[in-house]
């Protein structure tokens, strides 16, 4: 399925491209690697199981979400662009690491980012950013302090959502814990919110209500003149088929597969509604009488809760992914996004988006700028190197000291200068690859290409491949048989990983570099025509 005609989108001439693409060869263990001229064999081929591998893979690291099938990927083999080299040709990289990868890893920047580590013996570097003020008396040229990388994170995000005023960032980890802060800063704001509101006295006569006590443990601890309860009734809302994270705060958040849910305890204050349902899924929920009033009426806040309703003052957070990622690759519907939005401004209630999977994938920085709704806390990881964790200024006026902390969230040097390089990248670098594009805009571009050539795509494989849906680089495509096309496509050099549930018709998820070229968008669309060709051979269709 090549494409020979001349496209233009925007202005932009992708087929014009291929003229100048000009990489130096990778090499690694005497194997080579170009993206500008490495293709996917036309012929099937069955990868080395690599048992032995396997074995030893599995008597030494707990079971996680590897299954029997999981490839081997040899890491004696270079990688470029989206391709990675294997002993049997190279294959196609469309989940980049479940998310984690966004630009060529071997891009100049990023070499030269790390050649200035090593040589100011900066590269293993690590300190406690949450206990230590990180800082040079003498700049480094090209290097970056966590502030540094906390100020640009936040300009980017005052600028992608200008309504909001200013950000301020908390770094760590990995996109559960970006999450936890996120939930952590709802549920303090909400506490300080209600003491600001109502005092303790109100505070201890809804507690009597549901039941909880204070724990008298924190009483000799006077660094706070807070009592400390043994419980916060503060509501978070999320939706089905949210993934969120599998550590035990976010957990609660995630509804998607049963496998992660086995087994472990809940927070009793998280309530779900369908995603892309009805406004009033989480409308009729809330209760939105004074709290005064629902504390003297009859039964007081323990009816309320025992009706399967929520006081609206006592909800922290709701928390959605705009563009969903292991729930399925779906993305939000704007009616009911900007509908729930509204909802929770009405009433004081924050608003996070979770773009840990989404994060400078979809032609803008943060996906939920397509939707034209502002967070008040939006998190992301992954492709960002880091976990961040971004607010609103006024609401971290309410963090007192040891709120939250982590050892390593911005204390690895590499990891911060790497995510400041990947940012830079996103949206200061003009590409002459490109058209003196950045690669945000390439993105955009090119998933509009993508668009375009999947429908074509769908409409010769309709009975594999009915339909898709997706933005820049991250789409969503729902085939038939997805187990076959996974494996077919492996078979085929195309990397390939499901998400969503299982089902007749299930989903298989795309993502692309943000420096994507046009010929590696072409090669996708061969293999996954080889790949549906093959699995409507196998099933007679």
């Amino acid at each position: 399925m090549k494409t020979s005609e001349s496209v233009v989108i925007d202005g932009y001439d992708l087929l014009a491209e291929s003229a100048r693409l000009a990489f130096p060869d990778r090499t690694l263990c005497g194997h080579s690697l170009n993206r500008g001229t490495a293709v996917l064999p036309e012929r099937r081929r069955k990868p080395d199981p690599q048992a032995d591998v396997r074995a030893a893979h599995t008597s030494a690291v707990m079971p996680s979400t590897i299954d029997a099938g999981s490839p081997v990927l040899d890491l004696s083999q270079p990688t470029h662009g989206m391709f990675v080299a294997a002993p049997e040709g190279p294959y196609l990289d469309l989940y980049l690491g479940v998310a984690q990868k966004l630009i060529d890893e071997h891009h100049p920047h990023f070499e030269q980012v790390i050649a200035t580590l090593v040589e100011n013996g900066l590269a293993f570097r690590r300190e406690i950013n949450t206990d230590d003020i990180l800082t040079f008396s003498r700049p480094i040229e090209g290097l970056h302090a966590p502030q540094e990388l906390a100020a640009f994170v936040n300009e980017l995000t005052a600028a992608a959502f200008p309504k909001s005023g200013a950000f301020r960032t908390f770094f760590s980890n990995s996109g559960a814990e970006a999450g936890e802060a996120a939930m952590k800063l709802a549920m303090l704001n909400a506490y300080r919110r209600f003491v600001e509101r109502h005092g303790f006295e109100v505070l201890g006569r809804l507690m009597e209500q549901l039941g909880i006590a204070r724990d008298p443990f924190y009483d000799a601890d006077t660094s706070l003149p807070d009592p400390v309860w043994r419980d916060y009734p503060f509501f978070v809302f999320a939706t089905d088929g949210a993934f969120h994270g599998r550590t035990l705060g976010v957990l609660n958040l995630t509804r998607s597969k049963k496998a992660q849910h086995l087994g472990y305890g809940k927070l009793r204050w998280v309530r779900h509604v369908p995603f892309n349902g009805r406004v009033s899924d989480f409308v009729d929920q809330l209760d939105d009488r004074p709290l005064a009033q629902i504390l003297d009426a009859p039964g007081g806040a323990t009816a309320v809760l025992a009706a399967g309703r929520v006081p609206s003052e006592l909800v922290a957070l709701f928390a959605t992914e705009v563009f969903q990622g292991e729930g399925g690759y779906r993305l939000a519907d704007r009616a009911w996004l900007g509908g729930v939005v509204a909802a929770c401004r009405a009433r004081g209630i924050l608003f996070g988006s979770d773009e840990v999977q989404s994060f400078g994938r979809t032609g803008t920085l943060f996906a939920t700028q397509h939707f034209e709704v502002e967070p008040d806390i939006v998190w992301t990881a992954k492709a960002a190197v880091l976990g961040l964790t971004v607010a609103r200024v006024g609401l971290t006026e309410c963090c007192h000291v040891g709120w939250h902390s982590n050892t390593f969230g911005s204390g690895k040097f590499f990891d911060v200068n790497l995510s400041y390089a990947t940012l830079e990248l996103l949206t200061r670098r003009r590409d002459p690859l490109f058209g003196d594009r950045t690669y945000l805009e390439n993105s955009r571009i090119k998933g509009e290409y993508v668009r375009m050539r999947l429908a074509e795509l769908s409409s010769q494989h309709g009975e594999v491949f009915p339909e898709f849906t997706g933005l820049g680089g991250m789409w969503g495509l729902s085939v038939r048989f997805r187990p076959d096309v996974v494996r077919i496509g492996w078979e085929y050099g195309l990397k390939l990983l499901g998400c969503g549930r299982p089902g007749p018709v299930a989903t298989i998820r795309i993502l692309l570099l943000a420096d994507v070229l046009t010929r590696e968008i072409d090669e996708m669309i061969d293999g996954l025509d080889r790949v549906f060709t093959a699995v409507e051979a196998q099933h007679d269709l």
